[in-house]
């Protein structure tokens, strides 16, 4: 966890002093022994929480409190004996050591919790560029399938309207139809067919495809006259690239 550097320094603080009211409170108890123990643990928190820079300022300002308060004579910083020394090298030397030893290990599991970070990262853009993959596969799977219908049956269409609104006659609409020329205009095709069958091609052909590939079958008549034999057709749609495909087709000979 991250803290500014006022939360530090007031959580260091925090931290010290009650080392220090623990100590102060067990003095006369424990007098001369441990002085500077209480102080190691606070250091090791600090290090911990704050980070090795408050810790190592935590253990200068440790050695001056506890040698004035707890170390003899007490209340000042009077002539160091040997073991005045040995007291002082054995306390910075172990909590030095002990910061640094806290800061690698914090540094070593921050790099590895980035590490895995980076690996989770890069397995959600794999997973999503497969998922990619496979929409695209399956995309071009039904565009190939219709297609292959299209091109297996292609002699029985009678029309295609990709899109809305565009028509294309297919010649076997041109010989249902007895048409005396080729159709040029858009919608010529519509004054061939019977107007009572007329309808229902055009509400099939303008109804939203709801499922790729359903098959509405229906009796349509290609020719205006009266004793016009009426065929029986399917219509069938798809979603081709994005936009609405109708095919007409001749189901009987």
């Amino acid at each position: 966890m991250k803290y500014s550097f006022g939360t530090a320094v007031q959580g260091s603080v925090a931290v010290l002093l009650c080392a220090f009211l623990i100590r102060y409170v067990l003095q006369p108890f424990i007098e001369p022994y441990a002085p500077f123990h209480f102080f190691i643990v606070a250091c090791l928190f600090i290090a911990y929480w704050y980070g090795y820079q408050l810790a190592l300022v935590a253990t200068f300002i440790s050695a001056l409190v506890g040698n004035f308060f707890f170390v003899k004579p007490y209340f000042t910083y009077g002539p160091a004996v040997v073991t005045d020394v040995i007291q002082f090298i054995n306390f910075a030397s172990v909590t030095v050591i002990s910061v640094l030893i806290i800061e690698k290990l914090q540094r070593t599991a921050y790099g590895r919790q980035m590490v895995l970070k980076i690996m989770e990262s890069r397995q959600r853009i794999m997973l999503y560029r497969e998922n990619e993959r496979l929409y695209l596969s399956k995309k071009s799977n039904e565009s190939w399938a219709i297609l292959d219908e299209m091109l297996t049956d292609f002699d029985d269409i009678i029309l295609l309207q990709w899109g809305v609104g565009v028509v294309k006659v297919e010649p076997l609409f041109l010989a249902l139809s007895h048409a005396p020329r080729p159709i040029l205009a858009a919608d010529e095709w519509q004054t061939l067919m019977h107007p009572e069958d007329l309808g229902w091609l055009l509400s099939g052909l303008d109804e939203p495809v709801l499922k790729s590939g359903a098959v509405d079958v229906m009796t349509l008549r290609f020719s205006t006259d009266a004793d016009a034999v009426p065929c029986q057709v399917a219509l069938e749609s798809f979603v081709f690239l994005g936009k609405p495909l109708k095919i007409l087709r001749l189901t009987d000979s």
